[in-house]
């Protein structure tokens, strides 16, 4: 006889926490650009990592060129099909490129197991933290 395990998905308000679940009551917590528009950073990660063996993470690359140049030469708020808010109606609380969530898990205790880094829906790994729009993140404590 053969257990075929069956998949969960559970949706709720992440910021008021993960109570209700145990510790490693899940294989895998996804993230999906959710991190960035969320207080509590650091707290988040720590209660994800606890109820999860593992998390894949995706944020958008705030240090994307586009992004720089638009800063940068424009002077203003980058607003584009990736990030379409003003900067006064944006959901997203912080923003860091893909080398700061990299330094953050170092400084952390966080393992990142994979990082996948894409620009136009492709990997890329050349000058990531310049080119690339998105990055997906495995991560473990």
């Amino acid at each position: 006889a053969s257990m075929r395990r069956g998949l969960n998905i559970v949706q709720a308000d992440i910021e008021g926490g993960l109570n209700l679940f145990g510790d490693a009551a899940f294989d895998v917590v996804i993230l999906s650009q959710t991190l960035q528009a969320t207080r509590h950073t650091e707290a988040l990660v720590n209660e994800v990592l606890r109820v999860g063996k593992s998390a894949i993470v995706t944020l958008p690359n705030f240090g994307h060129w586009q992004v720089r140049w638009q800063l940068g030469i424009g002077g203003r708020m980058p607003v584009s099909k990736r990030l379409p808010y003003q900067w006064y109606d944006t959901p997203n609380v912080h923003f860091s490129t893909i080398r700061d969530f990299d330094v953050f898990c170092a400084e952390k205790g966080v393992t990142v197991e994979r990082r996948a880094v894409l620009a136009g829906g492709r990997e890329i790994s050349l000058l990531p933290n310049l080119r690339g729009e998105t990055a997906v993140f495995q991560i473990r404590r």
